[in-house]
């Protein structure tokens, strides 16, 4: 609940909606992808999808490039700028999260990050796209 409500802060900053900034995250977790692959990442449908991209076009935190190998293929790509300042309002979080792992002892921090591997797995697997879908 902690991890939407950032989430939501962050989307409230940028000024976008909450499915917006879940499409925003996406391609900033998982690089530039085609509309049809970001609506398969979000559940929606192509068209919702590209309804999407347009409000984020609009809004500046998104471009659309042609790939240079096919310029038939069009890629969403996360605008520098827009990046930016997400991160600067997740900077004070990271910070204070580098505090508290200072203050682990190394046997703390090798059980931890070995937890968090397995989490980070078992997420995966279920998370992870097919392999047929082809990044851009």
């Amino acid at each position: 609940m902690l991890t939407r409500q950032i989430g939501r802060k962050i989307g409230e900053s940028l000024g976008v909606n909450v499915t917006d900034m879940a499409a925003l995250e996406q391609l900033l977790n998982n690089g530039p992808m085609t509309p049809g692959q970001l609506a398969g990442h979000l559940k929606v449908t192509t068209a919702a999808a590209t309804q999407i991209v347009d409000r984020l076009e609009r809004a500046g935190h998104v471009a659309r490039e042609r790939r240079a190998h096919d310029r038939r293929k069009v890629c969403i790509v996360p605008v520098e700028a827009s990046v930016e300042r997400a991160f600067a309002q997740l900077a004070p979080m990271l910070d204070g999260l580098d505090g508290v792992i200072a203050g682990l002892s190394p046997g703390e921090r090798h059980v931890i990050e070995r937890f968090l591997d397995q989490v980070a797995d078992v997420y995966g697997a279920i998370a992870t796209p097919s392999a047929s879908e082809t990044p851009c």
